[in-house]
């Protein structure tokens, strides 16, 4: 019997990759079956995608980037489907989840669904209030939450636009006063940022977090305090090689549970979107997402 999988795509990623990618992957598996759902406005998978789904539904091909595959994770969550595996094909700009996965063109994604080999991931769950949704890659804090948001007004600059718009944050220089509590750990100060990851990898292959696993129960946390702009100018280009961590500025934890109480409302980027402020809480959801390895 055909696989049939329901093909989620978000027509704008990418310049448009999707779709030319989805005919190749058509043309690929003439035997599967698809159920073709776009996107038509924010956060549409996340609210809608639930009623897409039924039992015959063995799969999910997402067609965009972090953002389009975060929508789609959290449809999956809020309509308590998270078993139904995913495959995201790498057709944003920055596509870091691929780069911890090594599926860099859709040859290789339509190979792996091909062979249709599983795996349950972790999922970071963060709750802000009376709102609370998933992250399969990185909630970011502080600077790094900055430079997210000017990169997303930089897209005309494609994947290059994490590196101009960190760039021009970097001298800019902000902190934020938090306190911060882990694993019985407690500290206010002033923060330039603090990063949770699920990933190895964010933005356009920087190696931000070495050490995570997507599969060990624990975030990856890097925290780094109020200091100069030399320091910061010194410290980002080590983040694509994952040098940065030797650094005496940086505090890399591995937890399960974390949570920031900032004194004002700061901006969180969540999977590369701005989606949430501060004060927040994060913890681990283990094995929680099913994905097509």
């Amino acid at each position: 019997m055909s696989k049939k999988v329901l093909c989620a795509i978000n027509p704008h990623s990418g310049k448009g990759r999707s779709q030319s990618m989805l005919a190749e992957m058509q043309a690929a598996l003439p035997d599967f079956q698809w159920v073709l759902v776009e996107s038509i406005s924010p956060q549409y998978f996340s609210t809608n995608l639930g009623g897409f789904l039924d039992s015959s539904i063995c799969a999910i091909a997402v067609f965009g980037g972090d953002g389009t595959m975060h929508d789609v994770v959290n449809g999956l969550y809020n309509s308590n489907n998270l078993s139904v595996p995913v495959l995201l094909f790498p057709a944003g700009t920055g596509n870091a989840f691929n780069h911890d996965l090594a599926c860099f063109d859709c040859r290789t994604a339509i190979e792996r669904l091909r062979k249709f080999e599983v795996q349950k991931i972790d999922l970071m769950k963060m709750t802000n209030g009376a709102q609370s949704l998933v992250s399969f890659n990185i909630i970011g804090w502080g600077l790094v939450a900055q430079i997210t948001d000017l990169a997303e007004r930089l897209r005309i600059f494609g994947g290059a636009r994490y590196t101009i718009a960190s760039l021009i944050k970097i001298f800019v220089n902000p902190y934020r006063s938090a306190t911060l509590t882990y694993d019985g750990y407690q500290e206010e100060t002033d923060f330039s940022f603090v990063l949770l990851m699920n990933t190895k990898h964010t933005g356009k292959g920087m190696k931000m977090a070495p050490y995570a696993s997507l599969s060990d129960g624990l975030m990856d946390v890097l925290m780094v305090k109020k200091t100069s702009l030399w320091n910061l100018l010194v410290l980002f280009p080590s983040i694509y090689s994952g040098k940065h961590i030797h650094s005496k500025l940086l505090n890399y934890q591995q937890v399960q549970k974390i949570t920031l109480i900032a004194k004002d409302e700061q901006p969180l980027t969540i999977d590369g979107e701005v989606k949430a402020r501060a004060p927040f809480e994060v913890e681990v959801l283990p094995l929680a997402l099913t994905i097509v390895k």
